[in-house]
Order: C-alpha cells, then structure tokens, then sequence
C-alpha cells in the first residue's frame, strides 16, 4: 500500500483533500427496513468508525459483531476508518481480531499511519518532537524511516520561569510538531511543541481534534486527543495539518488503494462533526449510530424541527439507535 499512497499527498505545507463533494441538504431519517434494504441493494463498501460503533470501554457494543459478519457474508467490503492515534494498524488488526471482526491492514486506515504517510510523501528528512503514544505513531514513524523523540512522561521541574526555561533545549533538527493522542500531555509538552512552532519552517500535524472519548455507560468525560492539541494551537498561534476525520485523507487511501466509487460507499460513525461531515466531503452515504458520542438531539433540537445544526450538511443520512437497528433489518 505504502508506495500507492505518495501520489495522494503533494509536497508543501497542506495536504490535498479533493474537491468537497456535499450531498444535497436534507433532513436526516431514522432507519427503517424499506431504507435499509435499499443500502445493502446500492452499497458495496461499509466504511466504519470503531469507538462508539463497533465497540467502546466495556467490549463489542451488542449487536455491531453480528453486522459486520453479516455484510461480510453479503461479499460487502467492511473497512475501519477511525481518528484514534492511540494504536497502529497493527495493534487494531489484533483488536479486531480479538474481538472477532474479520480485517486485515489493508482495511484499517487510522491517524497514526496517516500521519507517517503524509510525512513520508513529503520526502521529510528531519526530526518530529511527537506529543504521541510511541508504541502507535512512534511505530509507523519506525516503519517509514522517520526519526522521532517525545513519547512519555515530561513532568514540570520547578516552580518558576526560571527553573523551567533552564531545562529545555531545543534540538535544532526538529522541522515537525506532530500531536496525536498523549495521555502524559503536560506544560513542558506544551512549551517545547510552541517553541518549536515558532520557526515558521517546522510543519504542525495533528492526528484530529475529537474532543473526548465514547463513554456512554460513565459519568466519566475521557479527554480525547483535541485536549493535546488545542494547547498547542493556542501557545504556537498556529492551526495544524489535520491528518483524520473530518479531513477526507483517509477516504483518499482506501479510494486509492481498493479503487472504491464513492456512490457505493457509506460511513457509519457515531460523531456528526467528524464522521458525518467526512462523509459528505467524500461524497459518501452517511449512518449516524447513537451508540457513542453523538444524540438525539444533535440532529433535532428538542426532539423537534428544525434540526439543532443550521447548515443540514451536517446531518447524515439516516441514523439508529445503534448498528444492530441496522442489522435487524438486513
């Protein structure tokens, strides 16, 4: 795959997203058969995000294992297309796997591998400071040959300017900030990543902005990988290269590589500003399961007309309770 990707990303400080191709504005419907059996009829590529849809915290969300099968069983082509940079398209084949969905890396397209791609069709020959889990985009950094420092704890010394300035030094080989998930976020991070950014050379990447974690079962809010990077953005007074959803690079990939048609594609996700609108930008059909971060009164503001959002390009297609209301009728 990696040698088909270059030619989807050009040189420079931007990556090429294709032209937005929105779906005429409408009101979003909840799924029924008639509707359902349509999409398997007209669908080919089932494109799903995986927190929240296909599983969360406490294991395989009922019903989403028996969806999946399904399809694959239809000769549907199931991808998982999802923004965590927390795990490597290696680990999330292992996840898959463990949890008993079919997938091979080729159907996986996730931030951390993005971002090792983007920074490889760039010819990138420097250095990353990595606010990052090593062990997910640290990994497919390794595996392009790109050289990195950053991962892990990088606690505050001290308790004044003084003491803290005295501890950083700023390795003049870094030409790239590149922020994903980093559960050790801390305001050494911060600076050092700021500090960086101030030479209008070094590129700032950003895995996505996802704002927290599906926890639908807590009263717990788990801070998602926007928290690491809206810091940075504010310190540096620069906005990053997204790498995933809503940004269409992941969608590019897979059209790429497996040679998709966007009209026989549909993206199930349970986030609208991410999934939905990477949806509509790809020109793909959306399902929008409220099994995750995303309610019912996202689409309509009080159970009532008109609909919360203003610009209906943000509404999906159809939306369910969760996949199984999908699968129950396929």
């Amino acid at each position: 795959m990696m040698r088909s990707l270059k030619s989807l990303f050009r040189k420079g400080t931007q990556i090429v997203v294709g032209q937005a191709r929105l779906h005429t504005d409408k009101m979003a419907h909840l799924i029924n058969e008639s509707k359902a059996k349509e999409i398997v009829q007209n669908v080919d590529n089932f494109l799903f995000d995986c927190d929240g849809v296909l599983w969360d915290g406490n294991g395989v969300i009922q019903g989403s294992l028996d969806v999946v099968l399904k399809l694959k069983q239809m000769g549907k082509k199931v991808f998982y297309v999802t923004n965590n940079s927390s795990s490597s398209r290696q680990d999330y084949v292992k996840k898959c796997k463990d949890y008993g969905f079919p997938a091979e890396q080729d159907d996986i397209v996730c931030t951390a591998f993005i971002a090792a791609q983007y920074l490889h069709s760039i010819n990138f020959k420097d250095k990353v400071y990595l606010i990052g889990k090593e062990e997910s985009i640290g990994r497919e950094l390794d595996l392009v040959g790109i050289r990195y420092f950053g991962p892990g704890p990088d606690p505050l010394v001290g308790d004044s300017y003084k003491e803290w300035l005295k501890d950083i030094h700023l390795d003049p080989e870094v030409k790239c900030v590149l922020v994903g998930f980093d559960a050790h976020i801390s305001f050494m991070k911060i600076m050092k990543a700021a500090s960086y950014l101030r030479n209008p050379d070094c590129l700032y990447v950003a895995t996505n902005e996802d704002g927290s974690l599906p926890a639908k079962e807590s009263s717990i809010c788990i801070p998602g990988t926007g928290c690491m990077v809206l810091p940075v953005t504010v310190a540096s007074e620069r906005n990053p290269i997204l790498m995933g959803k809503p940004a269409t690079n992941m969608f590019d990939v897979l059209q790429k590589v497996h040679s998709l048609d966007p009209a026989r594609c549909m993206m199930t996700g349970d986030r609208i500003s991410t999934d939905i609108v990477f949806a509509k930008k790809c020109g793909i059909r959306s399902l929008l399961v409220l099994s995750g971060i995303s309610t019912i009164s996202d689409i309509y503001h009080a159970g009532q007309n008109p609909p919360k959002h203003e610009d209906l390009q943000d509404q999906p297609d159809c939306y369910a309770e969760n996949l199984a209301e999908f699968g129950k009728y396929i």
